[in-house]
């Protein structure tokens, strides 16, 4: 039985998916308590029951504790079979964590699923969906994982409503990586913005903040392969912008959510200042990737090894979370100022 105190590190929800998922991966029963411990509204929300949920459901899991508010969770897995579920998380709840939850779950079952999950596309706190079929998946199926997404529709907050269908075939085995000089190619700007009464020439505002995104890299020597915009329905005003840059060698990105129309202004600005602080790290993964890959490479036999450019507190907590459930050892080393090496082993 592992055992996990949820209010470790930075006491969050990661915590709380990171274990379920592994445990179920490794078809090991676990208890969390202390779940969210620190947090305004501990323990449970309704987006992590969904995630459980979903995850017992794939492992064919006994559980006890899953309740709303609910500080203890036990969880108890069996055989990982292939299956088609449809998830509606009911609120803007964050469409992209979950599928991260299970994707993790899944990640050495050798199984084909589908996913279709109902909630927010693009929210904050969590990754747009552009940046999860930008750079997330691309690494994924770096790691043995074939993955089909198709975004039906946008979901913003407050509503949700939004669509993803994931079509899923999971590896055996989790490849190793080995990916420390960059290699930057494949430069993409998305932009995303929804339409009404609220914002008019909704089209030419997120083109005019693309462009100002494009200008200022290209002033700073990069060159963009492509820009893609479009305009979304939705009952509140929101509007994003992605930016990425994918390679056999590199997985960076940086995306922002302007929920305030008074802020647009300054979207592509912001977005692309933070993309030109990965890039300038030469780094070959984002400091966010980063702490999302790390559950992958734990379940992995073989050693691997990647450069970001900022550790951060969900990063360490990851890190830490799991060598405490899959034995997995971890070195740091700071190349320079902006970048570091991070090494798993098994």
């Amino acid at each position: 039985m592992i055992k996990i105190d949820g209010s470790q590190g930075e006491g969050g929800g990661q915590i709380l998916r990171t274990s379920v998922s592994l445990a179920a991966a490794l078809g090991e029963s676990i208890t969390i308590d202390n779940i969210r411990s620190n947090r305004p509204k501990p323990g449970l929300r309704p987006q992590h029951l969904h995630s459980i949920q979903t995850i017992a459901e794939l492992s064919n899991s006994t559980t006890e504790g899953l309740d709303l508010n609910s500080t203890k969770v036990s969880l108890h897995p069996n055989n990982i079979s292939s299956k088609n579920i449809d998830i509606n998380i009911g609120t803007a709840g964050s469409i992209t964590l979950l599928v991260q939850s299970l994707l993790q779950s899944i990640s050495i079952s050798g199984k084909k699923f589908t996913f279709t999950i109902t909630g927010g596309t693009d929210v904050n706190w969590s990754p747009s969906a552009d940046y999860l079929c930008r750079i997330v998946i691309p690494m994924l199926e770096k790691f043995g994982f074939s993955i089909n997404s198709s975004v039906i529709k946008r979901g913003f907050y407050p509503k949700g409503s939004g669509k993803i269908i994931f079509k899923v075939k999971s590896p055996t085995k989790i490849k190793p990586i080995s990916i420390i000089e960059p290699e930057y190619s494949n430069l993409v700007i998305d932009g995303i913005i929804t339409s009404g009464s609220s914002i008019s020439k909704s089209q030419s505002k997120i083109d005019e903040q693309c462009l100002y995104a494009k200008i200022f890299l290209e002033q700073h020597q990069l060159n963009i392969d492509s820009i893609n915009t479009s305009t979304h329905d939705s009952g509140s005003f929101s509007s994003g912008i992605c930016i990425s840059s994918t390679s056999q060698n590199c997985f960076i990105g940086s995306d922002i959510l302007e929920t305030n129309i008074k802020q647009l202004n300054s979207l592509g600005k912001n977005c692309s200042k933070k993309f030109l602080s990965e890039y300038s790290s030469n780094c070959t993964v984002d400091h966010h990737l980063a702490d999302i890959i790390i559950p992958f490479l734990s379940l992995s036999k073989s050693s691997s090894q990647f450069t970001t450019s900022y550790v951060s507190s969900h990063l360490q907590t990851n890190l830490d979370l799991c060598k405490s459930i899959t034995g997995m050892n971890y070195k740091i080393n700071k190349k320079n100022k902006f970048c570091y090496l991070v090494s798993i082993n098994p």
